[in-house]
């Protein structure tokens, strides 16, 4: 029997599930979008299946990241000139949320030896409130795992969870049999901004025998939630802590408000 093995991008994903994002306009509300880890790596097993139902279980599971490690004396930095307090009370932030998204997977069983927590310098502080701070390791370890398991595990699956083309070119390289084993989850380039579509249907085009697994498409299978539905009417998948009757249509908060 094969194995799925999955290898995601970490900070991808985090900002794919973020405010305004494809996967969170698939639900009803304004936030970010809710993933549930097992649940999605059930989805993903069930899609390698469709093409091959030999492969029945999940093998190795990696999300790679980078959250930086803030220093206990950064207020000390803030200068009012180049570095802000904004700045500091951000990025705690977005540490926070990061952390928290990071620990969701490994109480979902990945393996934390991908997940990197750089120390924070104070010449970072302006590049991340530009949004000029460029991430290291993440692409190139997501690689590097993906190719190492492909290599090892020659007959299982394999899926990188991305949305940068850039991977591509190296796992056709480093593995060249890929297109037997290994297929991409991302976003649908229709439910993207103009401006991302280009990597997305480079993506797409990936050649595979498994065909791409599309998360906005599935984001019912993975949301979470205690009981989840697709409204009725809008088609957006929402979570209710309580079942909604057996005989009821379901109906998210947005369409019963208008409706009534």
């Amino acid at each position: 029997m094969a194995k799925l093995n999955i290898f995601i991008d970490g900070s991808w994903l985090f900002k794919a599930c973020g405010k305004g994002s494809a996967l969170s306009n698939r639900t009803e509300g304004a936030g970010p979008f809710r993933l549930d880890f097992e649940r999605l790596c059930n989805a993903l097993l069930a899609h390698a299946a469709r093409a091959n139902p030999n492969c029945t279980t999940i093998g190795e599971r990696y999300l790679s990241t980078s959250i930086l490690d803030i220093p206990a004396d950064v207020e000390d930095w803030i200068d009012g000139t180049t570095i802000f307090d904004e700045d500091i009370q951000a990025l705690r932030s977005s540490v926070h949320a990061r952390d928290r998204f990071a620990q969701s997977a490994l109480d979902a069983n990945f393996d934390p030896s991908a997940i990197y927590r750089p120390k924070l310098r104070d010449w970072m502080l302006p590049k991340l409130r530009d949004r000029r701070f460029q991430e290291k390791l993440v692409d190139a370890t997501v690689v590097a795992l993906l190719v190492r398991s492909a290599i090892v595990n020659a007959g299982d699956y394999h899926v990188v969870l991305t949305g940068d083309a850039d991977v591509l070119p190296a796992i056709r390289v480093a593995y060249p049999k890929y297109s037997e084993n290994v297929f991409v989850a991302t976003t649908h380039p229709d439910q993207l901004k103009s401006e991302a579509r280009q990597s997305a249907f480079a993506l797409h085009d990936f050649s595979s025998n498994v065909e791409p697994f599309y998360l906005d498409e599935h984001a019912a299978e993975f949301v979470d939630g205690d009981h989840v539905y697709t409204c009725s009417h809008c088609n957006k998948v929402f979570a209710r802590s309580a079942p909604i009757p057996a005989r009821a249509r379901p109906c998210c908060s947005p369409c019963h408000n208008s409706r009534t």
